[in-house]
C-alpha cells in the first residue's frame, strides 16, 4: 500500500553522532578542516548536506541536525531490488523495523512530507490496453513520463497529488524477472499533507495506523474519477465515439462547460457495449486491498492459482 515515502525530523548532536557511527555518509569535504562544504559559483563556501544509504533508502543529513529519509519501503522490504509483489501494512512494518534497527532513528515520530499510496493489480485485460486508453483525471490529461527507477508510465499532475499508472510486469521483465502475469500499478503520490490531515496523519506512526483506511478510501475513488476509453468497446459503439478516443479532443474542451456533457455522453454510450473494464478493475482493486488488510492471498481471476502477498 505504501511505496515511496519521504520523512523529516531534527536530531540533536548525540543522535547525529550515533547515526554517523552506524552509517557511512558522503559529501563534499574541505581537505584542510574536514568539514562538509560546497563552493558556490561566486566562490563562497557554504555548509552542505551529507548522504547515507540503507539499501535503497536515502538519508540526507543537513547542518544543524535536520534530516530527511526517503525511498521505497516496498523495495527496501525486497532488499532494494523490486516492488512488483504485493505489499501491505505487515510488510511495511517489517521494512521499518529493519531501518530502525540499522539506523537507530526514531522513525515513527518523523514527520511525513510525501507518500505514495498504491496497489499492484492483476487486471482482466493487458495492462497496456488500459494505460493507453486512460485519458483524463479530473480534467487533467494523463501524460507519458519516464524515470530510470520505474520506466515508462502515465501521470496526471494535480497541485497536491499525482495519479500514476504503469505496467509493472513489463518494466521488471525487461530487467530479467519472470513475472508470469499482468501487473497494473495504480497509485497516488501525495505531495501536500493537507490531503491526509482529515485522517489525522502527521507522523509516520499516524500513517501506519491509518494506511489501510486511507488506501481503501482514496484509491477506488481516484480510479472511478479517471476517464477511461474502454478498449473492449464493440465496433458499432467505437464508430460513434472515435473522437472521444483522442486525447487532443479532451484537451481542447477541458476548460469548457461542454466537457461534462461529452464525458457523460461517452459513458452512456459505453454502458452495455463494453466489458466494463473500469468497473472490473475497481472490483479487483477492492478485493486486492481487502486481501492485503486481512493478510489473505490474492486470487488471479480466470486462473487456477493463488499469489501470496508476502
Amino acid at each position: 500500500m505504501i511505496d515511496y515515502i519521504k520523512l523529516s525530523s531534527r536530531l540533536n548532536n548525540t543522535q547525529v553522532a550515533d547515526l554517523k557511527n552506524r552509517i557511512d555518509f558522503n559529501g563534499s569535504y574541505n581537505e584542510s578542516t574536514g568539514e562538509l562544504e560546497t563552493i558556490l559559483p561566486n566562490g563562497k563556501k557554504v555548509s552542505t548536506r551529507s548522504y547515507g544509504w540503507i539499501k535503497n533508502i536515502k538519508i540526507e543529513l543537513f547542518p544543524g541536525g535536520y534530516i530527511e529519509v526517503s525511498g521505497s519501503l516496498h523495495k527496501c522490504f525486497n532488499d532494494g531490488k523490486h516492488n512488483y509483489n504485493q505489499f501491505g501494512r505487515k510488510e511495511a512494518e517489517i521494512a521499518l523495523k529493519r531501518l530502525i534497527v540499522v539506523s537507530g532513528l526514531e522513525l515513527p515520530y518523523f514527520k511525513v512530507d510525501s507518500v505514495e499510496v498504491g496497489v499492484n493489480l492483476m487486471p482482466p485485460i493487458p495492462s497496456d490496453d488500459i494505460i493507453n486508453n486512460a485519458l483524463m483525471y479530473k480534467r487533467k490529461p494523463f501524460e507519458a513520463k519516464y524515470c530510470s527507477d520505474e520506466g515508462n508510465y502515465r501521470q496526471a499532475t494535480l497541485s497536491e497529488y499525482w495519479v500514476k499508472l504503469y505496467n509493472k510486469r513489463l518494466h521488471y521483465e525487461k530487467k530479467g524477472y519472470d513475472i508470469g502475469h499482468e501487473i497494473l500499478r495504480f497509485e497516488l503520490k501525495i505531495n501536500k499533507m493537507r490531503m491526509l490531515a482529515k485522517y489525522g496523519v502527521y507522523t509516520l506512526e499516524d500513517l501506519m495506523n491509518n494506511i489501510e483506511n486511507i488506501a481503501r478510501d482514496l484509491l477506488p475513488k481516484a480510479w472511478k474519477e479517471e476517464l477511461l476509453y474502454d478498449p473492449t468497446m464493440n465496433k458499432q459503439t467505437k464508430e460513434k465515439t472515435l473522437q472521444y478516443a483522442n486525447i487532443n479532443f479532451w484537451r481542447g474542451i477541458v476548460k469548457e462547460r461542454r466537457y461534462n456533457y461529452h464525458h457523460n455522453k461517452l459513458y452512456r454510450l459505453m454502458e452495455g457495449n463494453t466489458c466494463a473494464i473500469q468497473a472490473q478493475v475497481k472490483d479487483v482493486m477492492l478485493d486486492t486491498l481487502d486481501c492485503l488488510v486481512l493478510g489473505f492471498t490474492v486470487y488471479i481471476k480466470g486462473e487456477n492459482r493463488l499469489i501470496s502477498h508476502n
